[in-house]
């Protein structure tokens, strides 16, 4: 046995953890009022009350297989070949990491499930987020790209976990879209980390995925659940870390130092739709915050897509982003040139959509009588 069929293993565990556990959120949701009722918010266009525990599903199924996993690893099981049984005491080394981890998401989800029982103001939720970011960081989690510039690590990664959760929050407007596009960046975080050797990071990657894929389960349209603010800053929050703990850029190995973008590039999709979001209500005034119709699912929708495809359109979307990020290890400039401008064109037809595809659900004009020329 080795690491790639362990982590098919944990993925698979997770899986059905996931799926058996937010099978159960279903039920308790509607005992505890964790119900999202239809229409209550101008974006929200749901036909039926949903409950909205999903985060706790998810939750509580990772936690169950990494406690197994740190279980299993003190038993002296056949099943752990030399090869495998070797990276054993390395957990030590780790633990402390994954504690803070697995502290990390709890505390998250709790705070998301707060919100979605009573919806907070943006400042408190925002505020909470900071905090569990910004102590992540500050225990040693955080980037080493900007390690000249004393606080900047620091501040970097705080940054990039709340706008990673942030942008996964906005992302979930539509059934599947938030769990598979979180579904898929752990996949391909899992892969860079199998090639960089990264095991306990690949580990962590599977549980991840599997979690997710889990919970899709019964979020696949029409969802039988949604994962809410709970959900969205679990797979927000544990993503954006394994960026950090992920070895992406290798001197010795890569031709470029462009691996070093590659979470950017997996996560590329949510993080431009966030930025382009946000522009447009900043342009209009409005709360950056505050929910609308603008995303590009809602885009693909509006041109005459139906919802379900319009989600498996942004994750074929995001899967191409992520396959094309992965290259970047290996790629010497010429092809990560032409990867960057692979991207750029992704993510030009995106902008042409978004902005310029004609709005096939808004009703036609109406010609004034008296004028039979008057909508020529």
């Amino acid at each position: 046995m080795n690491w790639t069929t362990l982590c098919l293993l944990a993925w698979l565990a997770t899986f059905l953890l996931a799926a058996l556990c937010t099978w159960a959120c279903r039920y308790l949701a509607l005992r505890w009022g964790f119900v999202d009722e239809p229409k209550h918010e101008a974006h929200k266009n749901h036909a039926r009350r949903t409950p909205v525990m999903g985060g706790l599903g998810m939750l509580t199924a990772w936690l169950g297989v990494i406690g197994a996993g740190l279980f299993a690893s003190r038993l002296n099981h056949p099943l752990l070949t030399a090869r495998i049984s070797e990276y054993i005491p390395g957990i030590s080394t780790v633990l402390r990491q994954l504690l803070t981890v697995i502290a990390g998401a709890v505390a998250l989800t709790a705070w998301g499930m707060w919100d979605d029982r009573k919806a907070m103001h943006a400042l408190p939720k925002f505020g909470g987020q900071f905090v569990v970011a910004a102590v992540t960081a500050w225990l040693g989690m955080r980037t080493s790209c900007f390690w000249a510039v004393p606080g900047m690590n620091w501040l970097v990664t705080t940054l990039w976990i709340m706008t990673v959760i942030n942008a996964l929050n906005f992302f979930d407007n539509m059934d599947g879209l938030a769990g598979g596009t979180a579904a898929i960046a752990a996949f391909f975080l899992l892969v860079i980390a199998l090639c960089r050797g990264q095991y306990f990071v690949s580990m962590l990657s599977a549980v991840t995925c599997g979690a997710a894929c889990g919970f899709l389960w019964h979020n696949v349209p029409p969802a039988k659940i949604f994962m809410g603010d709970g959900g969205s800053h679990f797979l927000g929050y544990v993503i954006s870390v394994t960026c950090v703990l992920t070895t992406f850029y290798v001197p010795s190995e890569a031709p470029t130092p462009t691996p070093v973008l590659i979470p950017f590039l997996i996560l590329l999709v949510p993080l431009f739709d966030a930025v382009t979001v946000v522009i447009l209500r900043l342009r209009e005034g409005k709360p950056f915050y505050v929910g609308d119709n603008r995303h590009i699912s809602h885009r693909f929708t509006q041109i005459g897509l139906s919802r379900p495809y319009a989600v498996l359109l942004v994750c074929l979307l995001c899967f191409i982003c992520g396959g094309a990020a992965v290259l970047l290890l290996w790629l010497p400039p010429v092809g990560a040139g032409l990867v960057f401008a692979q991207l750029a064109a992704a993510l030009a037809i995106i902008s042409i959509i978004q902005f310029k595809a004609p709005n096939r659900t808004t009703p036609p004009a109406q010609t004034p009588k008296g004028n039979s020329n008057a909508a020529q």
